[in-house]
């Protein structure tokens, strides 16, 4: 698997590695890396629904497509991947509320200093990505 082309497959092992990852990190106390590599879960999520979705063997990563299809953003991911209509309020709040919760992921929490995520709070990331059925991450494995 090269960075340059990566599978549906791929990016659902990539997910499932990620988890993996990130609750070893909880398990050593290391809040800052498990709460990061959580968004990475969902954006591997996010980027194999995408391919189902679109009908795509690889996600575009190259190209003017890969311009557009290259990002980290989850709003703009979940449109992608024709799940804006699946997570609102009315349709599944507890699906919503984990949303919500994982929503404000950022890429650039890399630069966070250290100690930024205490227990709690990557505690809480886990639980709504990992929930069923309603974890954002148990949700999208229903859909990729």
């Amino acid at each position: 698997m090269s960075a340059q082309t990566l599978t549906r497959d791929d990016l659902k092992k990539l997910a499932r590695l990620r988890l993996k990852e990130a609750e070893q990190l909880y398990q050593r106390r290391l809040y800052d890396g498990c709460v990061y590599l959580c968004g990475y879960v969902i954006e591997c999520a996010l980027k194999a629904r995408i391919c189902r979705f679109l009908g795509l063997t690889t996600y575009p990563m190259e190209g003017e497509h890969g311009r557009i299809f290259k990002t980290h953003n989850f709003g703009i991911l979940k449109l992608l991947g024709g799940l804006e209509g699946e997570i609102t309020i009315t349709k599944n709040k507890v699906l919503f509320e984990n949303w919500s919760a994982v929503a404000k992921w950022d890429p650039e929490q890399r630069y966070a200093r250290a100690g930024s995520c205490d227990r709690k709070r990557a505690a809480e990331v886990l639980a709504s990505i990992k929930d069923k059925p309603n974890g954002v991450f148990a949700w999208l494995t229903k859909r990729w």
